[in-house]
């Protein structure tokens, strides 16, 4: 009997050899060289959504995880960054996939580099688009976003009411804001990262995957952040494949000198900074992004 069974949606389900479950969907060419798409926070399996038609016309099957708790896929209680990797291990065994490209937005970078650091046999070359750096320092947090910082400033002292402070997001996913009022949230960011999500088709697009994030409720989502406000599990220095890092120089999430700073860790790492802002780097360099992701597959 197989392992992986089809849920709505395009969703899919393994299930572990543990007896819990992985959440994952299908984009791209599904007979391309697989790629694994680690989502950012809060968000899902369906962001990876944004990379279906760069997978089919570059040849790339986009296998995108819900993380432990989220979506389809089983909570695994304190986690880190190093209990992805597993799962990813696990998911290629049983999809038979050999080497894979590993990818991690925003919130997924720290993913991506810990399946770069956990599984050099099984990584072939991992990407980080915006990610979100180490909190390793009192500089490193001044230089995240004010909503960043605040949130980190509630974990430390109150742990508890941070939970509290994403029941509004919850209600959001639930209830659909109307467009106007998301135009105007959308104020709040930058010109470029205006750009990217002010379009309603595209907003649209990527819309359900904040609102999956959201499907096992206020706690999950808390319990998937806590894990940015911990001292990172692995060192990025011994990482032994290759890695490349994006970054933009209108990031206002994460400056853009804390992502120079970790790919400088990193040996061999290649860094990219373009005009772009958090939500616009993804969604107007994606193709730039793989492309230069898969410049070995073109040289061999």
């Amino acid at each position: 009997m197989s392992r992986i069974t089809q849920g709505g949606a395009g969703d899919k389900v393994l299930r572990l050899a543990d007896g819990g479950t992985l959440g994952f969907r299908e984009y791209g060419d599904p007979h391309g060289a697989p790629l694994i798409f680690l989502h950012g926070w809060p968000s899902s399996s369906a962001q990876g959504i944004f990379l279906h038609h760069i997978g089919e016309a570059r040849g790339l099957r986009v296998l995108s995880l819900d993380r432990p708790g989220l979506g389809n896929s089983t909570r695994i209680p304190s986690r880190n960054f190093l209990h992805v990797p597993p799962l990813v291990e696990e998911l290629a065994e049983a999809l038979d996939l050999g080497a894979c490209y590993v990818m991690g937005v925003s919130g997924g970078g720290p993913y991506a580099l810990a399946c770069a650091w956990a599984l050099p046999h099984r990584v072939r070359k991992a990407v980080v688009c915006c990610g979100a750096p180490p909190l390793d320092s009192a500089e490193a947090r001044q230089r995240f976003w004010l909503v960043y910082r605040a949130l980190l400033a509630v974990q430390d002292r109150w742990p508890g009411a941070l939970r509290a402070l994403l029941a509004p997001a919850l209600l959001a996913a639930r209830v659909r804001p109307p467009w106007a009022l998301v135009r105007l949230l959308l104020m709040a960011t930058g010109r470029r990262d205006r750009e990217a999500l002010g379009e309603r088709a595209r907003f649209d697009l990527v819309y359900p995957a904040f609102r999956d994030a959201m499907r096992a409720g206020s706690g999950a989502v808390h319990e998937d952040g806590c894990c940015y406000a911990q001292p990172w599990p692995f060192d990025p220095a011994e990482i032994q494949v290759p890695v490349r890092v994006w970054h933009g120089t209108l990031d206002t999430n994460f400056h853009h000198s804390l992502a120079e700073r970790l790919a400088a860790r990193i040996p061999g790492a290649v860094f990219h900074l373009r005009e772009e802002g958090h939500y616009s780097l993804p969604v107007f360099r994606a193709e730039e992004i793989i492309a230069d992701l898969l410049e070995d597959k073109a040289a061999g």
